[in-house]
């Protein structure tokens, strides 16, 4: 272990930045260290490295009365060939943030933490060699020149069309575009050339090669892109395989959704190979329209044209069982159009169809389908995963009503029963109704999260300079009186994934717009629901650890639901906080949770562990004093895994840290933490007299949260907002 220290204290608010390169070593880590006081208590961001991995984990780190805590990680792919990577750490005031290479990974905030002191660096394991090393200001912030929405590697065949890939490329005030220019070290493998904002990448032949994007203005501002080309697509020429019965859509299929995706069924589970590529080809002409590869890559949601779309991370071939899902890019299937597709013998190992040895699927293998003569018409849009409908993908379904509907004309999109494993995506549309066949039959489900697709994924247009598609299930923008009705949706992920982090399986981002949710479940463990604007939720189920209900909102009513809390998979002995409240204002309602029940299992959390007795905190705060802890519970029945304090006030402690004060600090019958009438689950009321750092509201009190009209009352101006629970979208 070695720590060195700058014996400067800077003001409070500063960057430490440094070029760090690993040396040969089993694994290490190296922190840059802000905000020294001793070496006990110092904030850190930083890198850990291995040389048996090829990934790089950046951590937020803070070490509190000699106890190292780590606040925050994410994972990036990057080979471990001796290259410098440029680490910047920023503290303005409580907020903590960590870049690589010029991109903000992530951020963390640190209630109290805004004091001046040294600057260090901290090391452990393997060696690190470190240049450049520099503190300044924060508002001077680095320029970035790198891939605006894919990692730091590309991938094709030789002869592969050109590929092109945009650049985030902005000087420090994040708005003035750089101008840079590519080179790569071997021309021969893959050429490459600026063309605008981004960079053409023409794969020649097989072999390696590194594609160095660089600032015109500061050429050792730069991004390397490691291009991988693998030997030319070679599909079976001859071979014919009996697909009866072991593809979706099937042989010579009609009417196929252009949204469909390709499934096949193998006589034993495959293994997914790294080679080779997935192609559809238009039958008219022989044209290739997609490439489809094992392995994850970044890819669009939303529809051509949109203003901002979303990119995220993704699969786009699973395997589950004896089958595997093959996902074609979006809006690459036309409505009226014959395809044909065509599978390398490489993408999947060792299993076999109908009794032969799967070697791939060439054109001679039959597997064409036509797409539907036209789009569908109307405001009813239905889909199903493998029955008669409009779309295959709920997605798809979005993408036609954000396309093709007025923002105002209200849309409703049956989904039959079935369980759809994607992410979703709704920007700028508004009146807009998901409405699942049945709550229990009807699963929209994904892992994402923070250490895949970091940040709360407010998008940007691509060549945006921290271009981001976020870490939840779903994620909504800029929509008014969205309904979620008669569903689930389940973010999968598990906090017991070190690098998983925050979850969220609903995003409502739109400080001014309405959500309601109705007889539909959520389940995470971490941050299921996060709102802004005015949400009501009304006879739902709500499961999650860590701050599963959370947001920068103005009024979320839960009105007869079950918040449930479940056993963390992390850390076994914490019963978790039910909210994390970051209200807009001290005259905002925020998290008002009226005639509902907090309850904990029915049974084990993921991984089978269950709540203590009164181990769950009712809320817990930011710290911060710009938003407000304003949560009520009011007539709610609560179990017995409920804390007898409640609240998880200023003093609490939580692993190695203790929890901050609520703004307010006392609360009031109009703001901060609130209750009244508490029961028990079998309705008796609850001895009240232990709870610390709330409010026991009276009757009179309790009222003026105690219906629809008054929690939303301050919506659009004073004009207020009355949802009922048969309303349809008006």
């Amino acid at each position: 272990m070695r720590t060195l220290f700058s014996q400067v204290a800077p003001a409070a608010d500063y960057f430490v930045e440094a070029r760090i390169r690993a040396l040969p070593g089993p694994h290490g880590q190296l922190y840059l260290l802000g905000r020294h006081v001793d070496a006990g208590n110092w904030l850190g961001a930083g890198l850990r490295m291995s040389d048996a991995s090829p990934t790089v984990q950046a951590d937020i780190v803070r070490q509190q009365d000699a106890q190292l805590g780590r606040l925050k990680q994410v994972k990036r792919t990057i080979p471990s060939d001796g290259r410098f990577l440029t680490v910047r750490f920023e503290m303005i005031g409580e907020a903590l943030a960590v870049y690589l290479n010029g991109e903000k990974l992530s951020t963390a905030t640190v209630p109290g933490s805004a004091i001046p002191g040294a600057v260090g660096v901290y090391s452990s394991g393997k060696g690190f060699e470190l240049a450049d090393i520099r503190v300044g200001n924060p508002a001077d912030k680095p320029m970035r020149i790198a891939p605006a929405v894919a990692a730091g590697s590309f991938r094709a065949q030789a002869g592969d069309p050109p590929s092109t890939i945009a650049i985030s490329a902005f000087n420090g005030d994040g708005i003035t575009p750089a101008r840079f220019t590519v080179r790569s070290s071997n021309p021969a493998v893959a050429g490459a050339i600026v063309r605008g904002s981004s960079i053409v990448v023409t794969p020649k032949q097989p072999g390696s090669a590194s594609l160095i994007v660089a600032s015109v203005a500061d050429p050792s501002v730069r991004s390397i892109i490691d291009a991988s080309i693998a030997p030319a697509f070679a599909p079976p020429a001859a071979y014919k395989i009996d697909l009866a019965g072991a593809i979706s859509p099937p042989a010579r299929a009609d009417a196929v959704q252009p949204d469909t995706l390709l499934r096949l069924r193998f006589d034993q589970p495959p293994r997914l190979g790294s080679a080779g590529s997935v192609r559809i080809y238009r039958q008219a002409d022989h044209k290739l329209v997609d490439i489809i590869r094992p392995g994850d890559e970044v890819a669009a949601i939303g529809y051509p044209g949109q203003d901002q779309m979303r990119y995220t991370r993704r699969a786009p071939i699973t395997i589950d069982g004896h089958s595997a899902t093959i996902r074609p890019h979006a809006n690459r299937l036309a409505y009226g159009s014959a395809y044909y597709v065509v599978i390398e013998p490489g993408v999947f190992a060792g299993a076999a169809i109908n009794g032969a040895p799967f070697a791939g699927i060439g054109r001679a293998g039959g597997w064409t389908f036509r797409t539907r003569a036209a789009a569908p018409s109307g405001t009813t849009l239905k889909v199903d995963d493998d029955g008669p409908a409009d779309f295959r993908t709920v997605q798809g379904a979005l993408n036609h009503a954000m396309r093709h509907a007025g923002q105002a004309t209200p849309v409703t999109i049956a989904v039959a029963n079935g369980r759809y494993d994607e992410m979703l995506f709704i920007r700028g549309k508004d009146k807009l109704t998901i409405k699942g066949e049945s709550r229990d039959g009807v699963v929209i489900h994904n892992g994402n999260n923070d250490g895949y697709n970091p940040g709360s994924g407010i998008s940007q247009a691509p060549q945006s300079p921290s271009f981001t598609g976020g870490r939840a299930l779903l994620m909504v923008e800029t929509s008014d009186l969205l309904t979620l009705d008669t569903l689930t949706l389940k973010n999968t992920t598990l906090r017991s994934d070190k690098i998983a982090g925050q979850a969220e399986t609903v995003y409502f981002n739109n400080d001014s717009g309405r959500l309601i949710a109705r007889n539909a479940s959520f389940f995470s463990e971490q941050d299921t629901i996060q709102v802004k604007g005015y949400s009501w939720f009304y006879r739902t189920l709500i499961e999650g650890n860590v701050d599963f209900i959370w947001g920068a909102n103005r009024a979320a009513l839960f009105e007869e639901s079950e918040l449930r809390s479940v056993g963390d998979s992390a850390n076994p002995s914490s019963g978790g906080y039910v909210v994390q409240a970051r209200t807009v204002s001290a005259l905002d309602p925020g998290f008002v949770f009226l005639n509902s029940a907090l309850t904990h299992g029915p049974g084990p959390g993921p991984l089978a562990n269950r709540i203590a007795r009164g181990a769950t905190y009712l809320a817990r705060s930011p710290g911060t004093q710009a938003t407000w802890d304003n949560v009520a519970y009011i007539n709610c029945r609560m179990g017995g895994h409920i804390a007898p304090a409640g609240w998880a006030g200023k003093g609490v402690q939580r692993d190695a840290t203790r929890e901050p004060a609520p703004n307010p600090a006392s609360a009031t019958a109009a703001s901060g933490w609130r209750e009244s009438g508490s029961m028990d689950l079998d309705g008796k009321p609850l001895d009240l007299s232990q709870r610390v750092g709330g409010a026991i509201l009276g009757a009179k009190e309790a009222a003026a949260l105690s219906s629809r009209a008054a929690v939303f009352s301050g919506f659009d101006g004073g004009r207020g907002w009355n949802p009922e629970p048969g309303q349809a979208t008006p």
